[in-house]
């Protein structure tokens, strides 16, 4: 049984209509997909830092203080020599803090200007309490 030419017409054009329908809307969903606003780049500043922390008062160095920063949201301690190594990667747009602590003693804060202005290694007076 042959269906009629026009019957086979019709869908024909239905089909090619919606296959165009599903092209104009596949190119639609593209555009929107690319249609926001670009990432700006991020700036990011690698820094290590390390150093050592004293007790000025005796001269001693001190184990087990805690050194944390706030905005990158990492904390590491001093090792028994005191000794510390902290690795960074800082948004240049914020203002980086370490605050280096221990119980018995007064906390310290350094921000990201006092940090580069002594790249190298840091030696850390903490004052005891």
């Amino acid at each position: 049984m042959s269906i009629p030419c026009d019957k086979k017409e019709n869908e024909y054009y239905h089909m090619k209509k919606e296959i165009i329908l599903i092209f104009i809307l596949t190119v639609f969903v593209c555009v929107l997909g690319f249609a926001g606003e670009m990432p700006k780049p991020v700036k990011t500043k690698t820094m290590i830092l390390s150093g050592k922390i004293i007790d000025p008062k005796n001269n001693e160095y001190l184990a087990g203080v805690k050194i944390a920063c706030a905005n990158c949201q990492k904390t590491v301690y001093s090792d028994l020599d005191g000794n510390f190594f902290i690795y960074l990667e800082v948004n240049t747009d914020e203002n980086l803090t370490l605050e280096f602590s221990q119980v018995g003693y007064s906390s310290k804060t350094l921000n990201l200007q006092d940090l580069q202005a002594n790249s190298g290694s840091l030696s850390i007076d903490l004052v005891s309490e």
